[in-house]
């Protein structure tokens, strides 16, 4: 008997391992998340800012990433959960703080595959003109009358029922068996990651028999800004590379990386382990991507004299068109809509399993995550889709669409400044949770990664301007409203739509702020005056002449570096009064024991 229960006990254990990620699909989540349309659209937008130092933005970017995803590892590694993002700030900071961070992880989820459809229909226009209402004009632009770019990519109606396809299409596909998902990810990502390294490598050296790289302002045009010609030239290349990093869409290039840690508690634990297949996908894909980024705005400097005006292809396959390289220009041609769709698979996948920690959390309606709506069957099959959440962030994705009318500088904007909320947020549970089995050489190394991040986004983020931010807080501060404003309002029989909200199932976290000594206000009231600061110094930076702009940079990075360790303090306090409940750490770790739970 004995002999039969340890055998079946090795089988359930071998088939628990057979489902989880290995090192490739983690690598594939990564890159795919990672390689969408950012290098696609931004090197053009990078180069009319910077000129030749839009190379540093791509490194100030990685470097970044790099350091935010070293804490973020370390967190991801010692306290393993699929839908960390949003359950760890729960035990450590409080429903509150976890609600805001909750509202801007929804938010970039839910954005980026309709900024990445956008980006589908943008490639597919170089076949199709229609799709854009000034499709013909954009064909050449480069003409030496003054030119207008207000609203220059508005869709047609044809335009926006393609995107709205594209964003179905990348829901359907989500629907597909979770391991028959992976593979199709790993194959799209090899085959769109293919394509940059074959630019490289093929245009790279052609690049040295360029006469001269090209101004600026002779990219006018690839801005992304509305404007004439002639203002759009005035600004060329007077921006900082800093600015670059968030409102050029660098940052936007870079994210995704973290799609490994959204599946951290589903990682093979043989061979060499969770915590080194974590690092490996992580890591290995933003050293990979650093290196591929500025390669690829190195190539587009050296090029860029070659452009045709033409805003409806590729300035890659045009440079290779030029090249007379006709078949690496038609497969830049299918890339751009390739890459973007692969990356917008990524995004919701990983939504999926972020609203259903938060579902099961009770920060939003309990429903979405239930057995009924969160699998189907298919040809007898059970299917784990979350089909529910799916049909949700279509619906959020689709409005985002509808208001900024598909401008996908905007969704850029109303991705990435939510981003570096969320950013900011995993450095200080990482200290605040004083976490065993970490010696204190270790610990002290969290400390300075997780301070040197948080003072670092801040920094990043005011560099971005005024319009970029306020739309991103905007949105982040819409979010969280709705996430707390609608349980209270479902626990109260309104006229006209007390029956509308009735059915919403979730904690009614709002009235905690009228309870007199509740540790879950003081981290929120905390983290809130830290981005209020910013938002604040960022539109003082606008007002501001250049003489006055380190003003708002030292208060914007003294602000971060008092606020840290208050937060953490806050968070420990919140914690000594309600104790954590963490899954059980990697086996590195498991010399001091740590509460199990779930």
């Amino acid at each position: 008997m004995g002999d039969r229960g340890s055998a079946r006990s090795g089988s359930l254990e071998d088939a628990d391992e057979r489902r989880r990620l290995s090192t490739l699909d983690l690598v594939g989540l990564a890159a795919g998340g990672v390689v969408g349309s950012g290098w696609l659209l931004a090197a053009g937008k990078a180069h009319w800012a910077a000129g030749d130092n839009a190379v540093w933005a791509w490194a100030a970017g990685g470097a970044l990433m790099l350091l935010i995803a070293a804490v973020m590892v370390e967190l991801g590694i010692a306290v393993p959960k699929t839908g960390g993002l949003i359950f760890l700030p729960l035990q450590a900071a409080g429903p509150l703080v976890a609600t805001v961070v909750a509202a801007g992880l929804w938010i970039v989820y839910a954005v980026n595959p309709a900024s990445e459809a956008v980006a589908m229909v943008h490639g597919l226009a170089y076949w199709f003109p229609s799709l854009l209402r000034n499709g013909e004009v954009l064909k050449n632009v480069a003409a030496p009358t003054p030119q207008s770019m207000e609203h220059a990519y508005d869709f047609s109606m044809t335009g926006v029922l393609w995107a709205v396809v594209f964003m179905a299409l990348i829901v359907g596909l989500n629907l597909l068996p979770p391991r028959r998902l992976i593979r199709l990810n790993l194959f799209i990502t090899m085959v769109k990651v293919l394509v940059p390294v074959l630019i490289i490598v093929c245009l790279g050296f052609a690049a040295f028999d360029a006469a001269e790289s090209c101004k600026p302002e002779q990219v006018w045009y690839l801005s992304g800004r509305s404007g004439t010609a002639e203002h759009l030239q005035s600004q060329a290349g007077h921006l900082s590379p800093l600015y670059v990093v968030l409102g050029g869409a660098v940052i936007y290039a870079y994210i995704g990386f973290q799609a490994p840690l959204d599946f951290a508690g589903n990682v093979k634990r043989r061979g060499m382990g969770e915590a080194a297949r974590l690092r490996w996908a992580v890591y290995g894909t933003l050293v990979g991507a650093f290196v591929l980024y500025t390669a690829l705005q190195y190539v587009f400097g050296r090029h860029c004299q070659g452009l045709t005006g033409n805003m409806l292809e590729s300035p890659y396959s045009q440079f290779a068109a030029a090249a007379t390289m006709t078949w690496l220009a038609w497969l830049i041609r299918v890339n751009a809509v390739l890459s973007p769709m692969g990356s917008g698979l990524v995004f919701t996948h990983a939504l999926t399993r972020e609203v259903a920690a938060l579902s099961r959390a009770h920060l939003t309606h309990r429903g979405l995550q239930t057995a009924r709506r969160a699998s189907f069957r298919f040809r007898g099959g059970e299917i784990d889709a979350y089909w529910m959440i799916l049909l949700v962030n279509f619906a959020i994705g689709l409005a985002m669409l509808v208001v900024v009318r598909g401008n996908w500088e905007e969704l850029v904007a109303l991705n990435s400044v939510p981003t570096l909320v969320v950013y900011a947020t995993p450095g200080v549970v990482l200290v605040a949770l004083k976490l065993p089995g970490f010696g204190r050489t270790r610990r002290m190394v969290h400390l300075t990664l997780s301070a040197t991040a948080f003072v670092a986004i801040a920094i990043v983020m005011l560099e971005a301007g005024w319009p970029n931010v306020w739309r991103g807080m905007a949105a982040v501060g819409i979010g969280s409203a709705l996430l707390l404003g609608l349980p209270w309002l479902a626990r109260r029989d309104l006229p006209f739509i007390g029956g509308l909200f009735r059915r919403y199932d979730a904690r009614d976290h709002v009235s905690r702020f009228a309870t007199r000594g509740d540790p879950a206000v003081r981290p929120v009231l905390l983290f809130l005056a830290h981005w209020a600061v910013i938002v604040s110094c960022t539109l003082l930076r606008d007002v501001l002449s250049d003489n006055l702009a380190l003003v708002p940079q030292l208060i914007v990075a003294l602000s971060a570096a008092v606020v840290f360790p208050l937060l953490v303090r806050a968070c420990r306090r919140y914690m000594d009064r309600v104790p954590p409940t963490l899954p059980v750490p990697r086996r590195e770790l498991q010399e001091v024991p740590v509460t199990a739970g779930t």
